[in-house]
């Protein structure tokens, strides 16, 4: 099994928001290879004299990415998982506010119920931090959310 073709792994999270941002009107300066597992941002895009940078996770699968594993499941339960996924990704979002402060910085993530729960549990604390969300659906629409006045709120 290759949970690379899962519509929420986070490389067609990236993929899927990178579009929808160039649509927008943004411009992609880089976007991280997650199939060689680059770190740094995983998305680094401007418009009009603004810069807005972008963790993104996908949603734990079931099974491993390993291609020698690909048959194993994992132990543990995505759901599980997908709050350390979180939590990670909201602590590399405060360490890019720290370092690029004239910054807009996001979190990116599937749109998957788990996901929603702890956006709503952090939602206050986001706000107060600056730190805006996206939410990529199955079909590729994304909902974003603290970006402005064009985000839902």
């Amino acid at each position: 099994m290759d949970v690379t073709k899962d519509w929420f792994w986070e490389g067609n999270v990236v993929e899927a928001l990178a579009k929808q941002l160039e649509r927008d009107g943004w411009t992609i300066v880089t976007k991280a290879n997650t199939h060689s597992k680059e770190r740094g941002v995983d998305i680094h895009a401007e418009r009009s004299g603004r810069t807005l940078l972008i963790e993104a996770k996908g949603f734990p699968s079931k099974f491993y990415r390993d291609p020698e594993r690909a048959s194993e499941q994992k132990p543990t339960n995505p759901t599980n998982q997908a709050q350390q996924w979180y939590s990670h990704a909201l602590l590399k979002a405060m360490r890019l506010q720290t370092k690029h402060p004239g910054a807009l910085v996001a979190l990116a993530f599937p749109d998957f119920p788990r996901y929603r729960a702890l956006y709503e549990e952090t939602r206050g604390g986001l706000d107060k931090l600056g730190v805006a969300l996206f939410l990529v659906k199955e079909d590729s629409q994304v909902d974003s959310f603290g970006l402005g006045p064009t985000s839902k709120q």
